[in-house]
């Protein structure tokens, strides 16, 4: 069995019925017409919560000749529905097909929903999972599945989770220690990780110099390698040392402190020297 292709149209996604009919062994114009008495089922009725277009989308195709024919689009429900009618290997196999592909793609489209959202509000998203362990800790959650959690978090991010036994993690800093290295301090006199965690966000593909260590019974600290370091340091200094961090609708308020920065100010790197690091 050939693998199936995913159409995106309309919003939607759709296996073109060619692919379906060579799928479960049928002639495409025969397939064809049971999708046309199926439609035709469906439209007799006006009070359905649903639509015959839910199943099956109205279109055309060109064959070798140039000769112009038509053809349906299935979504996962038309071919649930066309996979119902079938018996045999012929039916399994189609159906193992048709739902592996579709949750690949859902599993894809999620994965980069949670990348546009988590990135760039990087703050926030470690603030809710923070909360979410204190729940667990609360609970007494078992560690492993603490381990499975924060995997399940960080991990569609590209961020590795490491195990719990694992301490080789010299060379990864936090946003505070981060704060501190260059010399970055909230009003208050302290380093000002929040506002590192901000200028973190704007770096585009950071995901990949990051590690998220569990702690304790139930905790986990976010550390970056020597390169977001020293971006974070290229980002103040290209910005011309501001005074305000921006994150969203909100401003974070720092100051310098340059005595305790481990960067003289001609020791920064230019964030373009890296293709990785581009915007997503």
């Amino acid at each position: 069995m050939n693998e199936l292709t995913i159409i995106k149209q309309n919003g939607g996604a759709y296996i073109d019925s060619r692919e379906v009919a060579e799928a479960i062994g049928k002639r495409h114009k025969n397939l064809l017409r049971d999708i046309a008495v199926y439609i035709g089922y469906m439209s007799k009725f006006t009070q359905l919560t649903f639509e015959p277009s839910d199943f099956f989308l109205e279109s055309t195709y060109f064959d070798s000749t140039g000769r112009e024919l038509p053809c349906f689009l299935l979504s996962k429900m038309g071919c649930e529905m066309v996979a119902n009618k079938l018996t045999g290997e012929k039916g399994v196999l189609f159906t193992a097909a048709y739902v592996t592909k579709f949750n690949e793609m859902e599993a894809a489209e999620r994965e980069a929903e949670i990348k546009s959202y988590a990135r760039p509000r990087l703050n926030e998203f470690n603030y809710a999972v923070r909360n979410v362990l204190s729940g667990m800790s609360y609970c007494c959650t078992q560690p492993s599945r603490v381990m499975n959690f924060l995997q399940g978090v960080y991990e569609p991010l590209g961020v590795e989770v490491l195990p719990y036994y694992e301490d080789d993690y010299h060379g990864y800093y936090t946003a505070t220690e981060i704060a501190r290295m260059i010399g970055l301090y909230s009003d208050t006199g302290r380093p000002h990780g929040h506002a590192v965690s901000a200028i973190i966000s704007k770096l585009g593909k950071w995901a990949h110099h990051a590690i998220v260590i569990p702690y304790g019974v139930v905790g986990a600290v976010l550390r970056y390698d020597w390169s977001i370091v020293e971006r974070v340091r290229a980002w103040v200094k290209e910005n011309n040392d501001p005074g305000e961090i921006p994150h969203l609708d909100f401003f974070y308020h720092v100051y310098y402190d340059r005595q305790c920065s481990l960067f003289d100010d001609d020791d920064i790197i230019d964030l373009d020297d890296d293709d990785d690091f581009g915007t997503d």
